[in-house]
């Protein structure tokens, strides 16, 4: 065998490896793929859902690294039956402030 024939199957572990490992140290998906561990979920929107498929977004607090503030995760789930797809998104503390500010333009200040 040559040697660039273990090139791909190493490459493969090294990056299955790293995810695992990331998966364990963070506790769960979401975590694993943000980089941190998730202290606590907020709480959760249905999207959409039909009878076979559902989408729904959840708002999580990671635990601070090194004295920062939380960071604020959002994270969009989409279930079907032969498939799921998840969207991570790490916000910093101003970064959620921003959205936060956004979202108050558009629903014209009302909360519901």
């Amino acid at each position: 065998m040559n040697f660039s024939d273990y090139i791909f199957p190493a490459f493969f572990l090294v990056f299955f490896g790293t995810f695992v490992f990331r998966y364990i140290r963070n506790g769960s998906l979401t975590g694993a793929l943000l980089g941190g561990r998730i202290k606590r979920t907020t709480g959760e929107i249905a999207l959409s859902g039909g009878q076979f498929t559902s989408r729904v977004l959840s708002v999580h607090v990671l635990e601070p690294t090194s004295g920062e503030k939380p960071f604020v995760a959002l994270s969009i789930v989409s279930k079907a039956p032969l498939g799921a797809s998840m969207i991570p998104v790490k916000l910093t503390f101003a970064q959620a402030q921003q959205l936060i500010a956004l979202l108050q333009q558009a629903t014209g200040g009302r909360a519901t």
